[in-house]
């Protein structure tokens, strides 16, 4: 062989690494996939038929979509429907999450586009919730069970329902007290407080009380004249201190509730949610160690600052101390409202809010409140 012609095969040799080299990365530079039109977190009830429709670019030549669902015992992924894209730039896909593996409250989920000759393999992970997998018969006309860690809703019946609250109002009272950082000074107890309807506590005209023993009056015995207390001292008035109420209520992200009065009497512009009043103590329990006190006390006794009256307060909570993960709540009553209650119950690590709203009476409450504990019981903690 000649020298040219092994200069020839060289150079031939050298192109055809270097078209090689060009292929290979051609083929390695594929185009992004995206995953459009779901969310990484869906509650939904359990008997609702639940469709999502994704948008997946590009989808040249049609794409293979999988749904797949974790076996958290295995280990490992299955898949449980498949799809095919439509061949287009940008196509949908409408999946749906079968019924029968969503009996457990939580899965984990992905949608699953596969790799392309054009373009990369994309994937998705959702949390999926399941409510009411379970229907419990209760009285309440609204409930709710919320979970304060996962901020997730797990069971409802008109959450969202705008209601009167009674008493449960008190624990946005509470919560600005416990802010103000005045936990342990005094206030005065005005006429206007003394002299309030359904007042629980026989308060005196110019007696001084602390913000503490007011807070147990409030929560324990339902003192409406201890509400009204607190709204003058911190508010400077009740409508003052409304204003504060409601502000705090745009705070935590209450979209149905809007506040009058620091007790919850009855009013036709004072309102609330399940799911609001769910929200409220959500935010309060976790962040309060002195809330959470106050909550879990059978009684409490107290001394007057100033007329050194004794006083001993007993909670309206008939099922205080009934089991070791309920830790305590707030009830509330009144014609308008009927029975009330918002209750916090922790269940293997997990903290929820429990809220019957309207029940059909005193009892009735505790019962509809105890059939829902047994729902986190029975379903909290499953998942797949």
């Amino acid at each position: 062989m000649t020298k040219r012609m092994i200069s020839a095969l060289t150079a031939f040799l050298f192109l055809c690494c270097v078209l090689g080299a060009q292929s290979v990365a051609l083929a390695t530079e594929r185009e992004k996939t995206e995953i459009k039109g779901i969310s990484s977190s869906i509650t939904e009830m359990y008997d609702k038929t639940v469709k999502r429709t994704l948008t997946i670019t590009p989808s040249t030549g049609g794409r293979a979509v999988s749904l797949d669902l974790y076996n958290s015992k295995s280990e490992k992924w299955n898949t449980v429907a498949q799809y095919t894209a439509p061949d287009a730039k940008s196509a949908e896909v409408t999946v749906t999450f079968p019924k029968k593996y969503r009996k457990r409250r939580t899965g984990k989920w992905r949608i699953v586009v596969a790799a392309s000759k054009t373009a990369e393999k994309a994937v998705k992970k959702i949390t999926f919730t399941s409510m009411n997998i379970v229907t419990k018969k209760v009285t309440a006309k609204t409930s709710c069970i919320y979970c304060v860690e996962d901020k997730k809703t797990i069971y409802g019946k008109s959450i969202h329902k705008r209601v009167k609250p009674a008493s449960t109002t008190k624990i946005m009272t509470a919560t600005l007290l416990l802010e103000s950082g005045k936990y342990n000074k005094t206030t005065k107890i005005s006429k206007k407080a003394a002299t309030t309807p359904y007042g629980g506590v026989k308060m005196k005209k110019g007696d001084l009380y602390t913000y503490k023993s007011l807070l147990y009056c409030m929560l324990l015995p339902s003192s409406n004249a201890a509400a009204v207390a607190t709204a003058e001292g911190l508010g400077g008035s009740v409508k003052g201190f409304a204003e504060m109420m409601n502000e705090k209520a745009k705070t935590i992200g209450l979209k149905d509730t809007h506040y009058v009065t620091p007790h919850g009497l009855d009013t036709d512009t004072h309102y609330s949610s399940a799911y609001d009043v769910s929200r409220t103590m959500a935010y309060i329990y976790p962040r309060s160690p002195m809330f959470r006190k106050a909550i879990s006390r059978g009684k409490f006794s107290f001394t007057t600052v100033k007329y050194k009256e004794k006083k001993k307060v007993v909670t309206t909570n008939e099922i205080l101390g009934s089991s070791p993960k309920h830790k305590g709540g707030k009830t509330g009553t009144t014609s308008g409202a009927g029975a009330c209650f918002c209750s916090v119950y922790v269940h293997e690590g997990k903290t929820y809010v429990v809220t019957v709203m309207h029940s059909s009476g005193k009892k009735t409450r505790f019962d509809d409140t105890k059939k829902l504990y047994q729902y986190i019981d029975e379903y909290a903690a499953t998942r797949y």
